[in-house]
């Protein structure tokens, strides 16, 4: 910090409102050492403006299913590296193999997604019907709407 400037700290449960998360969840990661944190003078933890914004990068990595381990080591890698050039191939094999996994991810959500619109489109038509839901009147009302291609979601529900 230079001379003659504050900067913007944040006790726990400001850090915590802040970012959404519990006062135990800000102090869990701190004891990880995912975050560091100093003294006030009232013996106080604060933690830094630069805290809160490593803090926000381990919550969007873990929200992605990052276990906190795997967080933990690139944050290590990133602070006990020497050079970039020492560092940045590890970070990069991880980067990368993570956001591979995170497109497989949104394939399997998009594929997800248009079959429950499937099943969403044939279940409207339901709205009108006066045949008693049995198992074989609706599989049979499905089956001639959707010419045989009953999405495999909407199986599990006839």
């Amino acid at each position: 910090m230079l001379p003659g400037i504050e900067t913007k700290t944040y006790q726990v449960g400001e850090m915590a409102r802040k970012l959404g998360i519990s006062q135990r969840t800000v102090r869990y990661y701190e004891e990880l050492g995912l975050i560091t944190a100093e003294r006030s003078q009232n013996g106080y933890r604060v933690f830094s403006e630069a805290q809160a914004e490593k803090l926000k990068m381990v919550l969007v990595f873990k929200d992605i299913g990052m276990p906190l381990e795997e967080i933990s080591r690139l944050i290590h890698l990133r602070q006990h590296g020497t050079t970039g050039s020492e560092t940045a191939p590890n970070m990069l094999k991880y980067l990368n193999l993570k956001a591979e996994e995170l497109k497989e991810t949104v394939k399997k959500y998009n594929r997800l997604i248009k079959e429950l619109e499937e099943v969403i489109k044939l279940v409207e038509n339901c709205k009108v019907c006066n045949n008693m839901t049995e198992e074989s009147s609706c599989e049979r009302c499905v089956d001639s709407r959707t010419r045989h291609h009953v999405p495999p979601l909407l199986k599990t529900l006839l």
